[in-house]
């Protein structure tokens, strides 16, 4: 497996483009907004899209997906208690900063399902609390997780917005994402990096 990373949208939201580098098979995860750059970069690398991986319904995580759902023709897969945030401007946000946009999802995940794309097995991990169907994308056999906005290198989401839990999102922390093992990289919906054990140990949120 092999990935690039891309901030785009307005708020910087870190798009991935996940590939399987022999088949050349691809998913996208939160293109949230820059489309035709997006394209442009899936474009001169040669990949295959399969599908389009939401970790959450705010709106800088989806500005992108259907110029990329059209363009190629895929599926967007989104944790099944955001499915009607996705669809209303003031739930996800946009419509706070002026410009109110709403879209859909074709698949509704549950916690716990298991998918195969690219040649890559995901696990969905329910992480319910920025969102209220906020999940995370475990790539066990690559040791590496999609946080989204719930967990990010020394601090967590924000749950001020409609719909937000800071319990909730505390708890799905800590009984979800930190129960992964210790070396397990994390790729978040905004900033760098991190690891599952520096998070146990240091984020002050936690």
């Amino acid at each position: 497996m092999k990935m690039a990373r891309m901030a785009v949208g307005p708020l910087g939201v870190n798009c991935y483009i996940v590939y399987n580098e022999e088949t050349k098979k691809a998913f996208i995860v939160d293109p949230g907004g820059d489309a035709k750059r997006i394209i442009q970069k899936i474009e001169s690398m040669e990949l295959e899209v399969e599908a389009i991986l939401l970790t959450h319904g705010h709106f800088d995580h989806i500005l992108g997906v259907d110029e990329l759902r059209n363009h190629f023709g895929v599926k967007v897969y989104l944790g099944e208690n955001d499915s009607e945030l996705i669809q209303d401007g003031e739930r996800n946000i946009s419509a706070m900063f002026g410009r109110p946009f709403a879209t859909k999802a074709d698949v509704m995940l549950k916690d716990g399902q298991e998918l195969t794309l690219a040649g890559i097995n995901i696990q969905v991990i329910g992480t319910p609390g920025h969102t209220p169907g906020g999940v995370s994308y475990y790539l066990k056999d690559e040791e590496i997780a999609f946080s989204g906005d719930s967990l990010f290198q020394g601090s967590i989401g924000r749950t001020d917005f409609p719909d937000g839990s800071a319990s909730t999102l505390v708890a799905s922390i800590k009984t979800k994402l930190l129960t992964l093992p210790g070396d397990t990289q994390l790729f978040p919906g905004h900033g760098d990096s991190t690891v599952v054990e520096y998070e146990k140990q240091y984020n002050p949120f936690l």
